[in-house]
């Protein structure tokens, strides 16, 4: 075990719970200490989740129910959840702890099955095995799988998967998603998994033309859409110009979707104008032009493409959690090894979570990009980091460092 001085990397325990939070009229128990339960309810704050969301429950658990594999706490708290609630439906988890002791979940759920009038979704994970983003990827496969109905096809209509809480500028973003849809193909959105939706609109979910997929962890309940109900995906951070690009070029190709050339050469022509004012810039700068970047691996590989776009050096990118990465990304080092490279490296810019932003460093400008966060509040929906207003807002950010 590493030396940790800050907060370390969630578990999948946690990505599972923070997808489903921010879900309207989703019912969660999880089987664990009362304790567990609270302190994960208590950091959605920090990732500014909407306050109105999933009804998240603890069966709490004592000795017994570790000594003994008891599980009559978490019947008993179905059964008066059922009742008294009347959910569609219950997910249903392993706290941390349970987990550990291998707690049947999925045979309790099945044993209740007859008894409640809620359809039981057992979350078999939740251990100290994997961090929160396999998590992420567990639940949004589990949510599609079980919640989400076959509806005839609306081509005007499209889904954004993988926009969760956990994604530091989620406000922003989804808003600019929404905003090009509107104006290079003039569609609705019809749900967000899983940032700002209910159960209702989840089940919905079938009835568009398109999947939007927003992070490498929404693909596979993308793919099982596509399998299961035939709506083709298109997957991009949305990072950057070049991004932006190949995401028209590949929607280009689906049936019903239309591009508003006016707009997208509109918003092109702005972008082009302040990308020359950048490298303009920095042409004859003979300090370094080095930037690093810390966070989730679709903000690590979109914020590398779009600083690479502004003619700067990529000196160090690196995924926070252990996954799998293209060769010269770096995945999951310790705390040791990042502070040491903050220290010792002249950088021109420093993107990162909260934890980086308080180690000591050598960057001229600082921009938080991921979680976790412990200062910052976003609450307004217009600055993008992605996007074609996001390019403006990363390009402005870059002209305003103190060289």
């Amino acid at each position: 075990m590493e030396v940790t001085k800050f907060f370390p990397i969630a578990n999948d325990r946690m990505g599972e719970l923070w997808t489903l939070a921010s879900i309207k009229d989703a019912c969660v128990i999880e089987f664990g200490p009362a304790g567990t339960t609270h302190f994960a309810i208590d950091g959605l704050g920090a990732l500014n989740a909407p306050q109105e969301g999933a009804k998240i429950y603890s069966t709490h658990m004592d000795q017994d129910d570790v000594t003994f594999g008891k599980y009559d706490r978490l019947e008993n708290a179905l059964l008066e959840l059922d009742v008294n609630l009347k959910p569609k439906y219950i997910f249903v988890m392993a706290s941390s702890v349970s987990s550990i002791i291998g707690a049947d979940i999925e045979s309790v759920c099945t044993e209740l099955e007859s008894k409640v009038n809620a359809k039981l979704i057992p979350m078999t994970s939740g251990g100290l095995k994997d961090h929160y983003h396999v998590g992420v990827e567990n639940m949004l496969e589990t949510i599609v799988k079980n919640v989400v109905q076959e509806k005839a096809q609306n081509l005007n209509k499209y889904n954004i998967l993988g926009m969760t809480i956990d994604r530091y500028n989620f406000v922003s973003d989804t808003e600019e998603i929404k905003r090009m849809m509107t104006g290079l193909y003039a569609k609705e959105i019809n749900t967000i998994f899983t940032c700002d939706t209910s159960m209702e609109a989840i089940e919905r979910a079938a009835e568009v033309g398109l999947n939007i997929v927003v992070r490498r962890e929404a693909l596979k309940a993308a793919i099982y859409m596509k399998e299961k109900f035939g709506i083709p995906y298109v997957y991009t951070n949305f990072y950057g110009l070049e991004n932006i690009e190949k995401f028209v070029g590949a929607v280009n190709e689906i049936h019903g979707y239309e591009l508003n050339q006016a707009f997208y050469q509109r918003e092109i022509g702005q972008i082009h104008k302040h990308l020359f004012t950048v490298k303009r810039n920095f042409y004859m700068y003979k300090e370094s032009k080095k930037c690093a970047i810390f966070g989730d691996y679709d903000t690590v590989m979109g914020m590398r493409d779009l600083i690479t776009e502004f003619g700067l050096e990529i000196d160090r990118a690196e995924v926070l959690y252990q996954t799998k990465v293209d060769k010269g990304i770096l995945s999951g080092t310790s705390e040791m090894v990042k502070m040491a490279y903050l220290k010792n490296t002249t950088l021109l810019f420093l993107f990162g979570d909260g934890n980086i932003g308080k180690m000591e460093h050598q960057a001229k400008g600082y921009l938080q990009v991921s979680n976790p966060n412990f200062e910052r509040r976003m609450i307004y929906p217009y600055t993008p980091f992605i996007g074609f207003r996001g390019m403006h807002y990363m390009i402005e950010q870059i002209l305003n460092v103190k060289l």
